[in-house]
């Protein structure tokens, strides 16, 4: 795709090879917005169709791909491709068609425009009690589906070695010198010890995913504003934004959304009764042998995990305000939670 819109032959043609148009045509296409992310651009569009068309097909999408100067590396094609067949929309935003990279097209996704019936959170205000719970049924929903899956590590992702989770954190953990550099005195000695302490450790929080109970596919950026709530209150939440999905424990996505984005106090209030709540909700979708300690382990696992978060960002040249926070919630959870005898 270029950086043009798609015409309505091009965009007939899509949808007709992904399935979602057996019949008719895009007859009209309407550039509502043209938003460029930082590593993708969206188009959001409505398109008029002939009169044959299947009369189910949304008349508001999106479709999103690589900037050109980015050649992306399809991690959001391959999940609508491998990983969303088994799931169901919601908490998937509908998928209208998958094009691959080629000579003529860079990997895209066409997606329906829920905007219309759903928004999210403003940046950084968390969300309201009943978004939280459609966030977690959703991630539930997710988690259940994969849970423990046979395809895990086969036709679907990758499974992690303790030489891989090695080799990761300890590149993470190569930039902590200049990371302290930095922030000078504006890092406490007390965080300088915690985050010497945690890198120095062997790492056992990490050395989870080496064993294959309660493995699954995560979302991976689960943070609050990659939702879509419904806008009237009552529904189900979507969740979009699938380039980072990886096999994990569930509880990775749990922490993400909590632990390393909401302030204490407001962690502190909601963060017991959605543990559980995602607990009932995996049981009820047949998760066995998976307890509610078992549960909490692996998120005061990930809690530790999320202390990688800041670093990450920071050194790959963000903005302090997208992650100065995310520490302070970061280290503030890490210390509720009791997280040093996890080690």
């Amino acid at each position: 795709m270029s950086d043009s819109p798609p015409t309505a032959a091009t965009l007939s043609s899509w949808l007709r090879r992904s399935g979602s148009l057996p019949r008719g045509d895009v007859a009209q296409v309407h550039v509502n917005l043209d938003h460029r992310a930082p590593i993708s651009s969206l188009l959001f569009l409505t398109v008029e169709y002939t009169a044959d068309a299947p009369t189910d097909l949304p008349r508001r999408i999106v479709v999103k791909s690589p900037h050109a100067r980015s050649s992306g590396d399809g991690a959001e094609v391959q999940f609508y491709r491998d990983v969303a067949s088994i799931l169901t929309s919601p908490p998937l935003v509908r998928c209208l068609a998958v094009v691959e990279n080629s000579d003529t097209n860079r990997e895209t996704i066409v997606l329906e425009d829920l905007r219309a019936t759903h928004d999210h959170p403003d940046w950084p205000i968390p969300p309201a009690v009943n978004q939280s719970e459609q966030a977690i049924d959703a991630l539930a929903h997710l988690h259940a589906r994969y849970w423990e899956a046979p395809t895990l590590g086969h036709s679907i992702g990758k499974l992690n070695t303790e030489e891989s989770l090695s080799t990761m954190v300890r590149g993470i953990a190569a930039h902590l010198s200049w990371f302290f550099d930095q922030l000078g005195d504006s890092l406490t000695p007390d965080v300088s010890k915690l985050y010497e302490r945690v890198f120095a450790s062997s790492l056992k929080p990490w050395m989870r995913l080496t064993d294959p109970r309660a493995l699954t596919i995560i979302h991976g950026d689960a943070h609050a504003w990659n939702f879509l709530f419904p806008r009237s209150g009552k529904g189900p939440a979507y969740l979009f934004d699938w380039q980072l999905w990886h096999i994990d424990v569930g509880a990775r996505d749990l922490a993400f959304l909590m632990a390393l984005h909401w302030y204490p106090r407001r962690r502190r209030e909601v963060e017991t009764p959605l543990i559980r709540r995602y607990h009932e909700a995996l049981l009820a979708q047949g998760v066995a042998n998976y307890s509610l300690d078992d549960l909490w382990l692996d998120y005061r696992r990930s809690v530790v995990r999320n202390l990688t978060y800041p670093i990450i960002v920071a050194s790959r040249g963000d903005k302090p305000e997208s992650w100065w926070h995310r520490l302070e919630c970061a280290i503030a959870a890490y210390h509720d939670l009791g997280c040093d005898e996890l080690l």
